[in-house]
């Protein structure tokens, strides 16, 4: 898998809430000349992302289906089973799946941002679901969402040691610790941790032991 190349890709796509340089900013690939700078522009970020949430209401109630379906299955990875996958192929499947990885990270960010202001999440999200199937049409009746949330603090340093051991992590375990700041590791051998992961889903890809398809929960 060319994961320079998918790097590239999301420097180059269009912009969204966020331009190319904000992306690069956030991810800390780009410094501003001043402090001000920086205060600006974290400001029209924020400023962006607030009228992008407003802007929903507009696109739920009065953007097409087809527009929406068209968005949502051009870019979901395909339920068809594929052997004897392709480097060219798996990557288009990690592009693919950025998609969805991009909608799951959208709920979480709403749900931290509801959250921490004492609202009852799962009231939003019952409004939020009659809204949807108003909008099919549908006189709602009721709508009930129960979210129970199990948890734990990772163990940075013990993480850290099976690492450096050569153990293997979970990919939840390797998202807690690169999120945390506590691994001290270079572009370099992020590359070739990725590049042992790409190389780990291709044999699995090719042996048939996982598909290539995508059901968030």
């Amino acid at each position: 898998m060319n994961f320079d190349s998918i790097a590239k890709e999301g420097e180059s796509r269009d912009r969204g809430i966020l331009t190319p340089d904000d992306r690069k900013y956030l991810r800390g690939e780009k410094e501003y000349s001043s402090k001000q700078s920086e205060i600006d522009a974290r400001y029209r970020i924020r400023k962006r992302i607030k009228n992008a949430i407003i802007d929903f209401s507009i696109i739920l109630s009065k953007l097409t289906d087809n527009d929406r379906e068209q968005i949502f299955k051009s870019n979901a990875p395909s339920e068809e089973r594929k052997e004897g996958i392709s480097a060219e192929k798996l990557d288009e499947f990690v592009k693919q799946t950025r998609f969805v990885r991009g909608i799951e990270h959208a709920i979480g960010f709403l749900y931290l941002g509801i959250v921490d202001l004492g609202w009852n999440f799962e009231e939003v999200l019952e409004a939020g679901i009659k809204n949807a199937e108003e909008k099919r049409g549908y006189v709602v009746d009721n709508v009930s969402v129960n979210i129970e949330i199990t948890h734990s603090e990772p163990n940075f340093e013990e993480l850290i040691q099976k690492l450096q051991r050569g153990e293997g992590l979970t990919s939840e375990e390797m998202r807690a610790l690169i999120r945390s700041g506590e691994l001290d590791i270079d572009m370099e051998t992020l590359d070739r941790l990725f590049e042992r992961m790409s190389e780990d889903i291709s044999e699995d890809l090719d042996e048939g032991e996982i598909e290539l398809n995508f059901d968030p929960e």
